[in-house]
């Protein structure tokens, strides 16, 4: 598919600095700066994930939250 893209003055200067220290055509730099930089664009307008949304995939085990509970109660040792 064929698109066209209008670049700034600056920003052409990048995209042929670019290329020359790639050895890339410009086309082919600037197809690797949307893919690299198409998901950062894309999560910031998708909405956050609540709080714990992945805790039950990684559950502790009962030793582990009996350690950390005494720790947590545990004094730090200096007076």
């Amino acid at each position: 598919m064929k698109r066209s893209l209008d670049l700034d003055e600056t920003l052409a200067a990048d995209v042929e600095q670019a290329a020359a220290l790639v050895h890339e055509k410009p086309a082919t730099v600037m197809r690797l700066a949307i893919r690299a930089g198409l998901p950062s664009v894309v999560s910031r307008f998708q909405a956050q994930r609540p709080e714990g949304y992945f805790a039950e995939c990684y559950p502790l085990p009962d030793d582990r939250l009996r350690l950390e509970d005494a720790m947590s109660g545990a004094g730090t040792g200096s007076s």
